[in-house]
């Protein structure tokens, strides 16, 4: 596969260890909401790829992507990545990936996500919304403590702007910190949400434990393959 290649327009620092990076290409590039680039990672010879999702909506013939991801203390690609300043230069591959919206117009579109696992489910709402799909959609949204939480202000303007969109956020640790939104768990949130695997449709993207015990949550619920679909990192 050919690569590409794309200039370092912006970067945003969300928490401690989450970064946003949005390229700029010299040429149209398009992809499919909720797919993902592989970057090629020149700290050291021989270099190495890494995927990661695009987290900004696709836009016919336009020419910039965005990245969220985690800083991970021995990641190569994400320390890499971390390292870079505007208007440098980088190379990738892509686009790839089947985590692709599909769900049917009468029926609830619920998306699940922990951490930057949230990266291609903003793609794929802000695209829907963007397209002018008026169906329901819920996004449960996990992360561990207040000082993990990004995104927050984005998807309530979102969810404000259009009406078919409800979000929840939910901590797992929410420790002593002001915390006015749910507590728990994604599964614990699910199992009380109680969906109907007649009506809705899940899209789940995160750590693999995590889809694991979803994916397990939901089939005691009813939930065939078919109407569920995920995207695990590792």
């Amino acid at each position: 596969m050919p690569l590409n290649t794309a200039i370092v327009k912006n970067k945003q620092q969300f928490t401690e260890d989450v970064i946003e990076l949005e390229f700029e290409t010299p040429q149209p590039f398009n992809f499919v909401a909720g797919q993902f680039v592989t970057y090629k990672v020149t700290d050291k010879v021989p270099p190495c790829f890494r995927a990661y999702s695009l987290s900004n909506a696709p836009i016919k013939d336009g020419n910039i992507l965005a990245t969220c991801l985690k800083v991970v203390h021995d990641g190569r690609g994400s320390n890499w990545l971390n390292s870079l300043k505007i208007g440098d230069k980088v190379e990738f591959m892509g686009p790839s990936g089947k985590l692709i919206f599909q769900t049917t117009p009468e029926k609830l579109a619920l998306f699940i996500a922990t951490g930057t696992g949230i990266t291609p489910m903003k793609s794929i709402i802000e695209d829907e919304l963007n397209k002018g799909n008026r169906q329901k959609m819920h996004l449960l949204f996990g992360l561990r403590h207040v000082k993990d939480v990004f995104y927050k202000n984005h998807f309530e303007n979102l969810s404000a702007r259009y009406p078919n969109l409800t979000v929840e956020y939910t901590l797992s640790r929410p420790e002593n910190d002001p915390w006015a939104g749910s507590s728990g768990r994604v599964t614990e949130i699910l199992d009380k949400m109680n969906p109907d695997p007649k009506t809705t449709e899940i899209y789940i993207c995160g750590l693999k434990d995590m889809i694991n015990d979803v994916v397990t949550l939901l089939k005691s619920k009813g939930f065939e393959d078919t109407s569920i679909h995920e995207e695990k990192y590792n």
